[in-house]
């Protein structure tokens, strides 16, 4: 294997974990992170099968499992009680689950993993630009600093990107019309634990209660919920300045059972808040840039699976480099094995967003008829949990599952 200098953009799930792999197998690796001391943004967050396997293959899956807490499914009702999804992993396979956990969680672990690998580390080093040639990569920064080089630069800044316009990609980023409000709050008494669930009123509410086990800083803690409340991106401005008591109102008129995690909640200062781009780029890389995760495929978080995405364009990434005889090879391997998935997940979320999230209320009524009958019939509850647990290759595809209870993904 030939050692290359690499430079990883982002302190996120996927640019840790890249840097991370790639350093353990020899590669001279510097991750540049913006902030001053990196933290982790966004909400807890729904680990599938397909993630687990990335994070046991950094070492770090047992402490993950400890911390998080175990899903085995969907149960998703309107606002009066009718089932709309009903889903369970084990259906699907029996060793199968889902783990629900804080983002902070996560980002410790693989922060922590990144500083034990021969990895270095630059922070308040916000990448401002990149020019590439067919044999090197050159950074600039925001803050005036002198410029880095190297061989090859991975770009894994999110969905909300600066740097793809830079690299000279085609690639669309379209700011998606809902995002959401969200809080970590305590679960004292479990009565949200096992599954993910979700409340709907035709596909103009839609609130979540993700369980995600403990927070990061109280690891001997009491379980937590993750509560989110969808709405339209424009509004999310008007829904804060309303106060903490308008945002407990709307939740509670709809999902009155969230009166004790909300009780925890008083100031909006706890709540905060997301917003998505659809990301397509034909091709992930050109020249010596390369992209992944939600900065190369973002998405709605309609189907849960963007860290997880990112785990995987990681490891299928390191896999590469291990086996291909250049840079050139390698990214080619690594993005041959995930675009057709990725493709897929985009294009699903896509589809499916709207019956969820939009303004016109019939997709919702008609979500509600078809979507019990679908989890029962078992080819579709087949198609929709192979899609929830990550393993769709593409629209015709599905991984099988190890012996090891694992799915088998290529590269990863």
């Amino acid at each position: 294997m030939t050692p290359y200098r690499i430079a990883v953009v982002g302190c996120g799930v996927g640019g840790m974990a890249v840097a991370t792999l790639l350093a353990d197998a020899g590669h001279d690796v510097t991750l540049y992170e913006r902030f001053g001391e990196p933290r982790p943004l966004g909400a807890g967050l729904l680990l599938q099968p397909t993630g687990l396997k990335v994070l046991h293959r950094l070492g770090i899956e047992a402490a993950a499992l400890d911390m998080g807490a175990h899903i085995a499914g969907i149960d998703g009702r309107t606002t009066r009680g009718r089932k709309v999804l009903s889903l369970r992993y084990g259906q699907l396979d029996a060793r199968l689950h889902g783990l629900g956990i804080h983002r902070g969680v996560l980002f410790r672990l693989l922060f922590d993993r990144l500083r034990r690998s021969p990895a270095r580390l630059v922070t308040a080093s916000e990448v401002a630009g990149i020019e590439t040639t067919a044999k090197s990569a050159t950074l600039r920064f925001a803050n005036g600093a002198a410029t880095a080089s190297a061989d090859l630069v991975l770009v894994a800044d999110g969905a909300h990107s600066a740097l793809r316009a830079q690299a000279g990609v085609r690639f669309r980023a379209p700011l998606y019309p809902w995002g959401c409000l969200w809080a970590t709050l305590p679960d004292r008494e479990n009565r949200f634990a096992g599954v993910l669930h979700q409340r709907f009123r035709d596909s103009r509410v839609m609130i979540g209660a993700l369980p995600v086990g403990r927070q990061p800083d109280d690891p001997d803690g009491e379980p937590c919920v993750t509560v989110f409340w969808s709405l339209p991106a424009r509004d999310i401005d008007a829904a804060r300045a309303a106060g903490i008591a308008a945002f407990k109102a709307n939740v509670l008129r709809h999902w009155p059972e969230l009166g004790l995690p909300l009780s925890h909640l008083h100031d909006m200062d706890q709540v905060a808040s997301a917003t998505y781009r659809h990301v397509a780029m034909p091709r992930w890389s050109r020249e010596r840039a390369a992209f992944l995760g939600d900065a190369a495929h973002g998405t709605s978080p309609q189907l849960g699976q963007g860290a997880n995405m990112a785990l995987l364009d990681a490891a299928a990434l390191a896999t590469a480099f291990a086996t291909a005889p250049d840079i050139t090879a390698a990214l080619a391997q690594a993005e041959a094995a995930r675009q057709g998935p990725a493709r897929f997940y985009r294009q699903a979320s896509h589809l499916l967003t709207p019956f969820y999230q939009s303004r016109f209320a019939p997709l919702g009524w008609l979500r509600d008829l078809a979507f019990g009958p679908l989890c029962a019939f078992p080819p579709t509850r087949d198609m929709m949990l192979s899609t929830l647990a990550g393993v769709r290759r593409g629209w015709l595809g599905t991984s099988p599952v190890n012996a090891d209870g694992r799915p088998d993904i290529p590269m990863v």
